[in-house]
């Protein structure tokens, strides 16, 4: 029994630390890629499309299954609970297959989605003047963000191919905070 304890734990640690590295070679490989664009004094960043897509379709298939669970097979609660977090999944992630979470940013000023949407962005955009960034931060969510004075933010994450490029032009124009993306 305690063999098959041992197995089970040595299994699930397995699992975590795959996980995590998984996690963080995505999040190294799209810092080190290409925003979408990139110049001297301008630069736009926006969600990954490929990690995008497979979030929406792998939604999108979870419920398909749950649902097939629900009418066919008579499954119950497990399988309409995958329906929903399938049809979630897809569905706050299908804005990012859009420009809307672009982050565009220049020599006055960064603008890009401005408001939370549950555990995702919203489609509402705003601008802010760099000298008017009064800090930065990330969300309960991992999303990091840029705050004004006023409390308007413009949020992104590590989703975001060439994310460090907008971390190293925020250091430029303002030294005196430390980018979110560390």
């Amino acid at each position: 029994m305690l063999v098959g304890l041992l197995t089970v734990g040595f299994a699930s640690l397995v699992r975590a630390v795959v996980t995590a590295a998984i996690i963080a070679l995505i999040s190294w490989t799209l810092q080190q890629a290409r925003p979408i664009e990139l110049g001297d004094t301008a630069g736009a960043i926006e969600p990954d499309k490929s990690t995008a897509w497979f979030t929406v379709i792998g939604g999108f298939l979870m419920s398909l299954a749950g649902l097939y669970g629900v009418l066919f097979r008579e499954v119950g609660w497990g399988a309409l609970a995958m329906t929903l977090l399938g049809l979630g999944a897809a569905g706050f992630m299908s804005p990012s297959l859009t420009s809307v979470h672009r982050v565009t940013w220049d020599e006055e000023s960064v603008e890009g989605p401005s408001n939370l949407f549950g555990p995702t962005l919203g489609s509402r955009r705003t601008r802010i003047l760099w000298r008017d960034i009064s800090r930065t931060g990330t969300t309960m969510t991992g999303y990091w963000f840029v705050e004004s004075r006023d409390g308007s933010r413009v949020y992104w994450s590590y989703l975001y191919k060439g994310h460090g490029a907008l971390d190293a032009f925020l250091y430029t124009k303002r030294p005196d905070l430390e980018p979110p993306a560390s």
